[in-house]
């Protein structure tokens, strides 16, 4: 059995983060340890009135508990914090455990931080994914993470990315998965750069207009999964994908309003299925 520790948001109503990474890590033939961040009544695009609690306190009370067990974890998979403190938490966690790291440093999306957030918390954040084995950002994290102007769409050519990437793994990671690449109107996906053979390779989908909440949460759960249980790390970004195509086109013939997040329970059957497929390619090698 893999077994990852997962530190990310718990939300009630939206199906983004810890929500939807649990079920698509088990799918994943993967446990899931959930250490949560921050506690929400719904994620925080098209809902009011929300209940945000910070729990930094009690991710205080996991760690110091966990610090002290002796039990056997292959990674720690991580996305939202609240607070500088509390990626120290994690980073010290990981330290004494001699955890692996598969970080998604999230802080912002169409080139703006997000709110709460500051120049110490991008330091730190930079900080966090020198421990890092994978990280996983968007444009804007990118941005933050290497100091360099945001990249709107329409004004990077390969060349660009790829220049991009090489620097963000500079900052330690072996691996790393830019998301949100477009460089065509119809299609959108991802450049995955690997520091040991040093290739860029991009994969790319189709591309739906319209926003879907708990989108990157799905990737990430699909891939950190993969990368724990070493399996061919390019089929697993093709099965992701894949997966994550057939999610949006059947969100979108629900009819449900997007806010209520992805419909994903209808291929958690075809996500086991072919990560199972790889996992027994992985013991015919």
């Amino acid at each position: 059995m893999t077994t990852v520790i997962v530190a990310n948001d718990l939300v009630g109503l939206g199906k983004v983060a810890l929500t939807s990474s649990l079920p698509i890590m088990s799918a994943c033939q993967t446990e899931a340890l959930p250490l949560p961040t921050v506690l929400l009544s719904s994620h925080t695009g098209e809902f009011d009135n929300i209940y945000v609690r910070d729990l930094t306190v009690d991710m205080q009370g996991f760690c110091k508990q966990w610090e002290q067990l002796d039990f056997r974890v292959d990674g720690l998979v991580s996305g939202y914090f609240k607070s500088e403190e509390e990626l120290d938490l994690v980073s010290q966690l990981s330290c004494e455990k001699k955890i692996p790291l598969f970080v998604d440093p999230i802080m912002g999306d169409n080139g703006r931080l997000y709110q709460g957030f500051d120049r110490n918390y991008v330091e730190a954040m930079r900080d966090f994914c020198q421990q890092a084995d994978v990280i996983i950002p968007n444009l804007t994290d990118a941005a933050l993470l290497t100091d360099s102007p945001y990249l709107e769409e329409g004004s990077y050519d390969k060349a660009t990315i790829e220049n991009l990437l090489r620097d963000l793994s500079k900052l330690g990671p072996r691996k790393v998965i830019l998301t949100g690449i477009s460089f065509e109107t119809e299609k959108i996906g991802l450049a995955y750069f690997d520091k040991e053979t040093n290739q860029v390779i991009y994969r790319m989908r189709k591309r739906y207009q319209s926003h879907f909440y708990g989108s990157g949460d799905l990737l990430t759960a699909i891939l950190s999964a993969g990368y724990f249980h070493n399996l061919d790390f390019l089929k697993v970004c093709d099965l992701a994908l894949d997966i994550l195509d057939k999610v949006l086109s059947f969100t979108l013939s629900s009819g449900r309003p997007l806010k209520y997040g992805l419909c994903y329970e209808p291929y958690i059957g075809y996500l086991f299925n072919g990560i199972n497929e790889l996992l027994e390619e992985k013991l015919k090698i």
